[in-house]
Formats: structure tokens, C-alpha cells, sequence
């Protein structure tokens, strides 16, 4: 049983590899293994309300819930039970509770992977680009982000770790998460509007996990402000404008996925799988936008880019 959060399509691409890797390794669908995909539509009711009729139907082999949301609804319902849960695409698994340490075992009926890239790692490579710059003062980022459970973790970190960066100094701009097709042109406008209340105090803005900032509408939204990108985790991003994005990719995610849910539906204990991280990610860079900004992107930085180097800014329909 598949429990996505919501429509996306790097959810979407990732569940789809997930399935690919399963069958190369030997559970042929409609053979050796049968898929229920629900969709709770960005909407934690919906999520656990879509399981637990799942359920009630049948005891699945396995549950496995892509992204933050879905994955919290299901770690509501099967905890304490003998379910196994396998999540992928969690920002955060440690703050989330699902496990104690990255790397480490849950001891419980859950594992999975965390698909970001440990906020350190953003927060050095962007303090690399700006330290090019001559000036005194340090950057004025915004975290722009809603209240959906990624993003909110992910800006948690993120300003618990940027002590250690003091080239960027961070302004939290939060605002409510709407789920569904009618609430997203109301968050982005929300979103639109907070930027334009705080631009003469910012120099750029930070997009974090979750599901605004792989959505076409609301990164163009925020690119029409004239407040510059200057780190994203998705690479088109950057092809439109962000300063810098690193990604995990769907291959990536998907066949780790079906690793260990191959394993779990051969028998190992999920408590017993540890909880992971990518071992690759890819990045994409704009030189534009770094220039915009006073910026050079250091030659170290566009080699791990490599064929995701932009030099232009615009919108995609």
C-alpha cells in the first residue's frame, strides 16, 4: 500500500521509480506484489482517513508513505501495531520522532530515507558563494515557508544551524499551509504579499522542502517580487533564478526505497533497517542571479553542477 501526500511531480516521478526498482528486484507487479496507491491530497485528515479504510480491508504487508505529511498520518495509525511502515521523501525523520539519530535503527515497525540535504551542507555551499562578495554586513535571508511539516522543520534547522554562518542572517517568514487545488492561489498570494512587507529588509530568499517550492505558480510568484532566490531544493529552480539548489534525485530515492522494502517484505524487521540519507545529490547553479548579488560562483561549486550551470532568469509555464 502506497500513501502519497499530495500530487507532485518529483512525489510522483519518485513513486514511480520506486516501482521500477521493485520489479528489477524480482516483485513483478500483478505477480509477486500488487500496489493500492491512495492520495490524501496535501490533507492530514484525508491521509488517515484514506489508511484506515485501507485497512480495515485488509492488513497490508506493507505501508509505505511518501513525503512528511502522509508519513506523519501513518505513523499515527500503525504505531504500536505489527504493520511495517517505510517512508521516503521525510525532511526531517529525526525531529518527526520516526527515528532517534540519522543512520541509526528505529526499533519500532518504521524505517525509510530522508531525501535533503543536511541544512549545514545548503547553509556552506551558499555561505561559499556569498563570501565572494565585499561587504561588512552579513546577507538578510528569508525563510520563506508555510506551515506545512517539512518546511516548518526544515526552517527549524536551518536557523538552529546558521550561528555557524554568520555571512547570512535569517528572517522567518511564515504563513499558513492550505491544502488542496483551492487553497494553493490563496498561500501563494499570502506568500507574495509577506515577501513584499519584508523586501526593503531582505536581500534574498531561502525556499525550504515542501511542496511550495516545487510548485511552478508559486516559484514564479516569488521570482515576480525581484527578490532574488538564493537557495532552493529543486533544480529547475535554479534554472528559472535560484542562486544554487541541490536535489536528491528520484533514481536515487526510489531505489533505496525499494531496497528496503525489499528486504522487509522478505522478512527482515523494519526496526532493524536504518534510517538513510542519499548517498548522491545533484546541483544546479545560476550564475545571474550570484552576480545580482555582488556574487562569484566558485569553480569548485560549478564543477559539481556540471551540466546544471544557468546563465539566464525567467518564468516556465
Amino acid at each position: 500500500m502506497i500513501l502519497q501526500t499530495l500530487t507532485s511531480p518529483f512525489l510522483e516521478k519518485s513513486t514511480v521509480r520506486f516501482r521500477a526498482e521493485m520489479t528489477s528486484l524480482g516483485f513483478k507487479d500483478g505477480i509477486d506484489v500488487s500496489y493500492t496507491v491512495l492520495n490524501a491530497k496535501g490533507d492530514f485528515g484525508r491521509a488517515k482517513s484514506l489508511l484506515t479504510s485501507a485497512i480495515d480491508q485488509g492488513a497490508p504487508d506493507l505501508v509505505v508513505t511518501v513525503a512528511t505529511l502522509a508519513t506523519r498520518a501513518g505513523r499515527e495509525l500503525l504505531s504500536g501495531t505489527t504493520i511495517p511502515q517505510m517512508f521516503l521523501i521525510v525532511t526531517d525523520p529525526v525531529g518527526e520522532g520516526f527515528v532517534s539519530e540519522m543512520g541509526k535503527t528505529s526499533g519500532s515497525n518504521i524505517t525509510g530515507q530522508s531525501h535533503v540535504v543536511p541544512v549545514e551542507s545548503q547553509l556552506a555551499l551558499v555561505s561559499q558563494i556569498l563570501q565572494t562578495v565585499k561587504r561588512d554586513a552579513p546577507f538578510r535571508i528569508g525563510i520563506l515557508r508555510s506551515t506545512y511539516p517539512s518546511a516548518v522543520s526544515e526552517s527549524a534547522q536551518l536557523r538552529a544551524a546558521a550561528h555557524q554562518f554568520p555571512i547570512v542572517r535569517f528572517t522567518d517568514l511564515g504563513f499558513p499551509y492550505l491544502a488542496g487545488d483551492s487553497g494553493r492561489p490563496k498561500m501563494h498570494k499570502t506568500a507574495v504579499e509577506l515577501v513584499n512587507a519584508h523586501r526593503d529588509n531582505l536581500d534574498g530568499i531561502w525556499l525550504v522542502a515542501g511542496p511550495n517550492q516545487t510548485n511552478l505558480d508559486f516559484v514564479n510568484a516569488v521570482l515576480a517580487t525581484g527578490v532574488p532566490i538564493v537557495n532552493s531544493g529543486n533544480i529547475r529552480n535554479a534554472r528559472l533564478g535560484a542562486m544554487i539548489a541541490l536535489q536528491s534525485t528520484e533514481e536515487l530515492n526510489g531505489r533505496a526505497a525499494a531496497e528496503a522494502a525489499s528486504a522487509i517484505l522478505a522478512g527482515t524487521d523494519p526496526g532493524n533497517i536504518p534510517v538513510t540519507r542519499p548517498s548522491k545529490f545533484i546541483a544546479g547553479v545560476n550564475v545571474l542571479t550570484a552576480a545580482r548579488l555582488g556574487a562569484v560562483i566558485p569553480s569548485g561549486i560549478l564543477e559539481l553542477a556540471q551540466e546544471n550551470v544557468f546563465y539566464r532568469q525567467g518564468r516556465e509555464n
